[in-house]
């Protein structure tokens, strides 16, 4: 089962990020909470500062009874902004004072959120600090309310005012209570918070494209470069190379890999050296033993036609000749233009006929050795095309001739060269019984080049492509046995392209056919030019 792909990209950077988010978090959460602490300590001591204050503006309204004006002062300062209340409680608990009119003269119970700081024992407490006077709840109105106390002690400007309304043993007379929304800290605490995300966040993000960008120039590109080359090497391409382009542990990996993939071309240019070789070698071996399997059987079919022609000659050649000598002198004598004339002529033209094939057959029985000399391929060539000229097959046809300036002279038999090539001719005529164009090309290949196995030197083509009829695929294969032919019976015997195969094989040669049904046939004749020796020092006889 194979694992999901997961890009190095991905597997650097989300960690990272997440490294971000989380110390991003736990900063945000301080920078929040050292932000709430800040802001509730400097509203206490804003509200204690307020409540002092308060205390000190009532004094001497206070100490002379004035209570008109206390509860003036009262209100005013509760009008303000943000108060949410303005108490002052005598030591009953009664609300004496109040910015709301309708709490005067209320009784708070000790165990209310206002009371308990001192009355949480049985004994009230006199003394209470600073972070003991103050307390946050939640009003009525759902909001939150920092409240702070300022104790009003029984000083001696108390118990010696002229109203001498408060013994001296007593210690405390009541308590100023002040409460403040904290609507507005809440709001810049949030905003605070909310800002230290944002910018975290951000920070977050710049970071991650940051490092995503350097992550990409850094380690991304260039192990995606080196991973392509891989998959180049290993599909085949070692010419690929990569570029050094640090010094880093990424560089050293790309060095070892070009000196890997240089080690690797160098083995398979050594591989390929010895597998082109041995299939050189492999490719002349097996050319050799086909060609000598093929020249095997070859004999094996002449010897048996040339057993079976040998007695069918001996048999034959004297009742033909006397069939043939006795119809020309019946046909003589007979009435000219006369049916029995017609009749005596035709017994004559078959006579001949199978005079000439058992001529055919025992020179494909005998494989005469061919009488080679120095000839020019391209006159071979023009006198079979003069022979062929006048028959009723090649009056519909044009011949092209496309030679090479290049060809040279060629050590063949000219005689049995152009029995060849006025059968390959013959057979493009009848191939185009309505006529057509008909191509002759010659060229000179170099040794690189040549199918010809074991030829060092150059050698020469003869191309002749005509656009008949063509020749099936499964007639191409048996197109050189002997006595196979696609004509109808009486028109050929079978023996004509054998005969070439074997010339051409005489001078070292080779005959190949291509047939398209519908489209033609070419037939390409590759011989050796001849001895360098010869050709070289002239010593070769000259065929005028």
């Amino acid at each position: 089962m194979s694992m999901p792909s997961v890009g190095l990209r991905l597997r650097l950077v989300v960690p990272l990020a997440w490294v971000l988010i989380l110390y991003g978090a736990f900063c945000t959460y301080i920078t929040a909470r050292a932000r709430h602490s800040e802001m509730m300590a400097e509203a206490t001591l804003s509200t204690l500062r307020l409540a002092g204050t308060v205390r000190r503006s009532t004094r001497h309204a206070m100490l002379q009874s004035r209570r008109d004006d206390i509860l003036t002062m009262v209100a005013e300062i509760g009008a303000q902004p943000d108060m949410d209340h303005v108490r002052i409680f005598n030591k009953e608990g009664v609300i004496a004072y109040s910015a709301d009119a309708s709490e005067i003269n209320q009784v708070v119970d000790r165990r209310a959120e206002g009371c308990y700081q001192c009355h949480a024992s049985d004994r009230p407490a006199t003394t209470l600090d600073a972070a003991e006077r103050s307390r946050v709840y939640e009003s009525l109105s759902g909001a939150r309310t920092l409240a702070a106390m300022e104790v009003i002690y029984n000083e001696p400007s108390c118990w010696s005012a002229a109203c001498h309304a408060h013994p001296p043993e007593q210690r405390l007379l009541g308590v100023i209570d002040v409460g403040t929304s904290l609507r507005e800290a809440d709001q810049r605490v949030a905003r605070t918070t909310r800002n230290t995300v944002l910018v975290g966040a951000l920070s977050t993000v710049i970071i991650c494209g940051i490092g995503t960008l350097m992550v990409q120039r850094m380690v991304v590109k260039p192990v995606r470069s080196l991973l392509a080359s891989t998959q180049r090497v290993a599909a085949g391409d070692l010419d690929c190379r990569m570029p050094v382009t640090s010094a880093d542990e990424i560089g050293q990996l790309t060095r070892s890999f070009v000196a890997m993939t240089e080690h690797l071309q160098a083995a398979h240019r050594e591989l390929r050296g010895w597998a082109d070789k041995l299939s050189e070698e492999v490719a002349g071996k097996t050319r050799d033993l086909q060609r000598a399997q093929a020249h095997i059987l070859r004999s094996e079919k002449l010897s048996s036609i040339g057993l079976l022609a040998a007695g069918v000659a001996h048999e034959l050649n004297s009742p033909l000749t006397g069939i043939l000598t006795f119809a020309h002198v019946l046909a003589k004598r007979a009435p000219p233009g006369s049916e029995e004339q017609q009749q005596l002529q035709l017994i004559g033209q078959q006579a001949e006929r199978c005079a000439v094939i058992i001529r055919q057959l025992l020179d494909l029985s005998r494989e005469r050795k061919p009488e080679k000399s120095l000839h020019d391929l391209h006159g071979i060539i023009e006198q079979s095309l003069a022979l062929v000229a006048h028959q009723r097959s090649f009056q519909a046809v044009q011949v092209h001739r496309d030679y090479d300036p290049h060809v040279v002279d060629v050590m063949v038999d000219a005689n049995q060269l152009q029995q060849v090539i006025v059968n390959l001719l013959v057979n493009a005529g009848e191939a185009m019984p309505d006529g057509g164009p008909l191509s002759i090309r010659t060229r000179r290949i170099r040794p690189s080049t040549l199918p010809v196995a074991g030829s060092d030197g150059d050698a020469v083509q003869i191309v002749v492509s005509d656009t008949g009829v063509g020749i099936a695929p499964e007639n191409v294969r048996r197109i050189f046995d002997p006595f196979f032919t696609t004509k109808d019976v009486g028109q050929g015997t079978g023996l004509g392209l054998a005969i070439s195969h074997g010339i051409i094989e005489q001078h070292g040669g080779q005959i190949t056919v291509d047939s398209t049904v519908g489209e033609g046939t070419t037939f390409t004749i590759t011989l050796p030019v001849g001895s360098p020796r010869q050709l070289l020092q002239g010593n070769a006889p000259r065929d005028t």
